[in-house]
């Protein structure tokens, strides 16, 4: 994730090396998330988690604008970012089907039905 040939560069003063150890740290977390994301390595409650957070998020504490030599680096995640977040809704819109899909079976056989009700899928 970090050692990019753009950021082999090392910044000529104290203050900018600071930003750019600083910022280069803010872009591992975001790229680890994506990389978790597109992984489906997120735990369910991690997900919540994250979900509920969104609505609190806050740009990371750092001095000053993003390096010049993290911009390429921090455009690519924010491009993976994109396609995780397409990812994400194409997913919801199958898991929004699938619900409903649910919902019709369910209301199809349990109307008036006192007990259990079964559905052949296979045969």
């Amino acid at each position: 994730m970090g050692n990019t040939p753009e950021e082999s560069n090392t910044a000529a003063h104290p203050e900018e090396r600071a930003a750019v150890v600083a910022w280069t740290a803010v872009l591992d977390s975001l790229e680890l998330s994506v990389d978790e994301a597109f992984a489906g390595t997120l735990p369910t409650t991690s997900l919540v988690r994250q979900a509920l957070a969104l609505g609190n998020w806050t740009p990371p504490d750092v001095e000053g604008p993003i390096p010049a030599e993290l911009v390429t680096r921090a455009r690519r995640i924010q491009l993976k970012q994109r396609e995780a977040l397409s990812a994400l809704r194409d997913d919801l819109e199958s898991t929004r089907k699938h619900q409903s899909a649910i919902g019709a079976v369910r209301s199809a056989t349990t109307r008036g039905a006192s007990g259990a009700v079964y559905l052949d899928a296979v045969g």
